[in-house]
């Protein structure tokens, strides 16, 4: 029997982990729970918040965000007024949750999800796309050049990109979490980050440093 592929080891980390991981969102959680998600996970939320700012205005825009997870973002840009956002993701778990939260939300009708690789399952036809994100997803990657380079052919905007920081106090006791659970977890320096971009073929960007990431905001 064939040992499972990284891609394989994370879809079924993040289908399992669906609903732990969508809880960091939520603001109603007991104090532990609180300070948990707030002192470790915190960086999660900063980067929804940055990613509306930088891609406002998002009025009439269509959207697509690789590694969507449940969905956060795609809702959040929905509700700012994005006529479609199409969000991508390998775990099923994942895309059963983000259904039910666009719903709630009433969005439902303006967010589109799939659950696949990208850029292999999303239709081409749908591009260009005005923006596209992907966050907490790069960390999951063995080799994020050509998905970087296809977000860059499908986008004709700005792209968002985070990509977690190798060297940082919190890493240690990350790295054995995933080690223990069998994830496989991919970490970065700034210049690796920088050669990766070039590689990909995005030469414009504002590179910002938020908490435990990198942050990467590139016009296409």
């Amino acid at each position: 029997m064939a040992l499972p592929t990284v891609e394989e080891k994370v879809r079924d980390h993040f289908h399992d982990d669906a609903a732990r991981f969508d809880a960091i969102y939520e603001k109603k959680k007991g104090p532990l729970a609180a300070f948990i998600d707030n002192y470790w996970r915190g960086v999660v939320q900063k980067r929804l918040e940055l990613n509306v700012e930088k891609l406002r205005p998002l009025e009439g825009k269509k959207i697509l965000d690789v590694g969507c997870g449940s969905g956060r973002f795609c809702i959040a840009y929905a509700l700012e007024g994005a006529k479609k956002v199409v969000g991508i993701d390998f775990a099923p778990g994942m895309i059963e949750i983000a259904d039910r939260l666009a719903n709630e939300a009433g969005v439902g009708d303006r967010c589109e999800y799939v659950v696949g690789t990208f850029p292999d399952d999303i239709d081409p036809n749908e591009g260009p796309f005005d923006g596209c994100s992907g966050n907490g997803f790069f960390d999951y990657v063995e080799n994020p050049v050509p998905i970087i380079a296809a977000m860059r052919e499908l986008t004709k905007g700005r792209m968002i990109m985070s990509f977690p920081k190798a060297v940082e106090w919190r890493i240690p006791l990350r790295r054995l979490r995933f080690w223990m659970k069998g994830t496989p977890l991919f970490l970065y320096t700034e210049p690796q980050v920088r050669d990766i971009l070039a590689k990909a073929g995005v030469t414009d960007f504002e590179f910002i440093h938020l908490d435990r990431d990198y942050l990467v905001v590139a016009d296409v």
